[in-house]
């Protein structure tokens, strides 16, 4: 089941696909956007049942297969970029590199994390996505995005070959843990820590994660004025 996700694309140049966590919407990246200037092509994307994208009443739309169809869509039409994933975001952009190989070409990842090979750390990170529901601006169907039902992302990260940028801050805890996993699993990573940073580093700091795109752009062969 795919959605028809809401874009906006800004700039010109090697493709730059953003995608933001749970609850919240493309409009996240805008202080990225404007700090990547107009080196590159940036495309927002509204996950489904967020932002401006269509809310399907149906929960097999926001299974994770569906909701990766539904970005596939949006990769056809920018061509190799790099994703930069927030949160559940991030993550579901390392499942795109595993089950979609040689379609996006870097990946960095905005305090994100691998998932869970723990079946009780797997169910208590779900019971804390249901708690969290209600305040969230969503439809309730839609945190079956967020959900996890297996360990295949935290299993295979090794099978990773894209260059992959890592950010977090040192204040973000849930996510400290899981960003030294990663780098010390992931083939091809660069790790930044924001000092005093916290889970929404787009926000609080656009220009650090505009660096690192820049930085995962040019190891994917993707700098300004060439594609």
């Amino acid at each position: 089941m795919i959605t028809a996700l809401h874009t906006t694309t800004a700039g010109i140049g090697p493709a730059v696909v953003l995608v933001h966590g749970m609850g919240d919407s493309g409009s996240v990246w805008a202080g990225t956007v404007e700090a990547l200037g107009a080196d590159y092509a940036c495309t927002t994307i509204d996950l489904p049942g967020h932002g401006r994208s269509p809310a399907p009443s149906e929960q097999a739309a926001y299974e994770r297969e569906a909701v990766l169809a539904s970005i596939d869509a949006v990769l056809a039409r920018t061509g190799p970029a790099v994703y930069v994933g927030h949160s559940l975001g991030g993550y579901l952009g390392l499942t795109h590199c595993l089950t979609r190989p040689d379609v996006i070409r870097g990946l960095v990842l905005v305090a994100a994390g691998p998932g869970f090979r723990d079946a009780a750390a797997m169910q208590d990170w779900n019971d804390r996505v249901h708690l969290s529901a209600p305040r969230l601006d969503v439809p309730r169907v839609a945190i079956t995005t967020s959900l996890h039902t297996d360990s295949m992302v935290i299993d295979r990260l090794a099978d990773v070959t894209v260059p992959v940028g890592l950010l977090v801050g040192s204040n973000d805890k849930a996510f400290m843990g899981a960003n030294d996993y990663m780098e010390r699993k992931l083939p091809d990573v660069r790790r930044r820590t924001v000092d005093d940073g916290r889970h929404r580093l787009m926000r609080t700091h656009p220009e650090v994660v505009a660096g690192l795109v820049r930085d995962v752009a040019a190891a994917a062969g993707l700098t300004p004025g060439r594609q």
